[in-house]
């Protein structure tokens, strides 16, 4: 059973994997599940911790984790995590944040988490809309504070997408593992094969059981994610191919994404956003002297949970503290060396 879950969680964190999508062709094999999501619980050793709601409307309220410094912050962190995923993505770097004077506050994005509609596709439109709500509540609570929005995978090309079009409260952003694989990045089968699926049946749900995909070297941390209550192990068809598309959104706004101050960290080893469409991204964004690229050659997709994950973590409070600095690393010089290898 451990195994199992533990498949799930490395196939399903982004949630769009080449075995998941080539198992469409095996369609006919799947049943589909009627069962609704339940709402999750609280078990042994795996609580649900819920620190405030954003409420967006009296019957929208997201739930978010935070951390929380000793005094008034000196950065506001707004922190998207990916698909699949929930509130509990920040738990290594919400303490880190903290001890260095920076509130990090997490919310469950709609469709995930404890959020409303889980296990249900929102839209993009809707996930873009709702981040930008969260953004302007943040900005009112904290109006005098500098607020960074950080996401991971597929909340960092919600990131993306809205530094593309700007938001005037931020104040920089950090993107992690950027969910860029769409669009032109993807070859036509893979993105007509999830539309498809998507179309056809929507309802089917798929484990990546037999996906072989390690989203961190941090084994331990990936079981307790498969454990923890939040994380989404079943995904349905309809989610896959919103994902997709979301991901095609992501890409084709890299050529207009030029803020101030931003971080894009990609890691050497990430076996769900391939090369190829991270270096399309990065080729797209203009030259601006803003925009740091950043590449660790030995983390994964989770680079956030891996072992070495205090490099990743160190360079993003560096960046979000001072981002006029350098940060400490030398994952700028890396990237640099990746552009020229791809």
């Amino acid at each position: 059973m451990i195994e199992q879950r533990l498949r799930a969680i490395l196939g399903l964190r982004l949630g769009l994997i080449w075995g998941l999508i080539w198992g469409l062709l095996g369609l006919l094999l799947l049943t589909a599940c009627a069962v609704r999501y339940p709402a999750p619980r609280a078990k042994p050793g795996y609580p649900i911790v819920t620190n405030g709601y954003f409420a967006l409307s009296p019957q929208r309220r997201l739930p978010y984790r935070d951390w929380r410094p000793a005094g008034p912050p000196r950065v506001v962190v707004l922190a998207l995590h990916g698909f699949d995923d929930s509130r509990d993505a920040w738990v290594t770097v919400g303490p880190r944040l903290a001890r260095h004077g920076v509130l990090l506050i997490a919310p469950d994005q709609r469709g995930f988490g404890a959020a409303p509609g889980r296990g249900f596709w929102p839209s993009t439109a809707t996930l873009l809309s709702e981040a930008r709500q969260m953004i302007a509540i943040l900005h009112q609570r904290y109006p005098h504070t500098p607020l960074t929005l950080m996401g991971e995978s597929m909340g960092a090309a919600e990131t993306l997408m809205i530094g593309a079009s700007g938001d005037r409260a931020v104040s920089s952003y950090v993107l992690i593992s950027p969910a860029v694989w769409g669009g032109r990045a993807m070859a036509p089968p893979t993105r007509w094969a999830a539309a498809l699926g998507g179309a056809v049946a929507p309802g089917v749900r798929l484990t990546g059981r037999q996906a072989h995909i390690l989203a961190s070297d941090n084994i331990a941390a990936l079981i307790r994610l498969s454990h923890d209550p939040l994380t989404i192990l079943q995904t349905r068809l309809a989610s896959v191919a919103g994902i997709v598309r979301l991901m095609g959104r992501a890409q084709a706004a890299c050529g207009r994404f030029a803020p101030a101050h931003a971080l894009v960290m990609y890691s050497g080893h990430d076996q769900l956003i391939p090369k190829s469409a991270m270096a399309r991204c990065w080729q797209a964004m203009p030259m601006d002297p803003g925009v740091v690229l950043a590449d660790y050659p030995a983390d994964y997709h989770l680079m956030v949970l891996d072992h070495q994950r205090a490099v990743p973590i160190g360079d993003i409070l560096s960046f979000i503290l001072h981002p006029n600095r350098p940060i400490p690393s030398s994952a700028p010089t890396e990237a640099v060396i990746f552009m020229a290898e791809h």
